[in-house]
């Protein structure tokens, strides 16, 4: 009895570990096709329910795992200057190249400016630009895998 179940707990074994390779690198294609999608949002106008002209999106940033984290959305506060401000991608309603952000216009002027994706790429930043949007960071939902210090960062 013993004999025959070694021979059929490997197979069993080599069964589980294809179906899970094969799961993650589909898994892995979805999400660069994600981002190959999500980057035709660049150039989009960003409104918010009121109908206000919230900016524009001029980029979007992906964490270390490849899932799309912030888009970058660029606005004018004055005649000569411009901001950017990373904005969670969940926060975000996009339909087609229709984009909502549920916020007023004077939420944006003291939301952190973006500088660089490698300021994203620090968890206490990111969590923090999630938090002042109202949106749960997705890394930190239970049963999502531990990044460890990093979160973004990879355009």
């Amino acid at each position: 009895m013993r004999r025959t179940m070694l021979p059929m707990l490997l197979s069993l074994a080599l069964i589980f570990g294809y179906a899970a390779a094969k799961s993650m690198a589909h898994e892995r294609m979805s999400k660069s096709g994600e981002t190959a999608e999500v980057s035709k949002l660049i150039g989009t106008s960003v409104k918010n329910p009121q109908g206000e002209d919230l900016g524009t999106i001029t980029e979007v940033v992906t964490g270390p795992e490849g899932r799309v984290a912030f888009a970058v959305l660029s606005y004018w506060i004055f005649d000569d200057t411009q901001k950017r401000v990373a904005v969670p991608f969940g926060a975000l309603s996009c339909k087609e190249q229709n984009c909502f952000l549920n916020v007023r216009k004077e939420t944006l002027d003291p939301a952190p400016t973006f500088v660089s994706e490698d300021d994203l790429a620090e968890r206490k930043l990111a969590e923090d630009i999630y938090r002042y949007f109202g949106v749960q960071p997705y890394w930190t939902q239970e049963g999502y895998p531990n990044t460890n210090e990093k979160t973004g960062g990879k355009k």
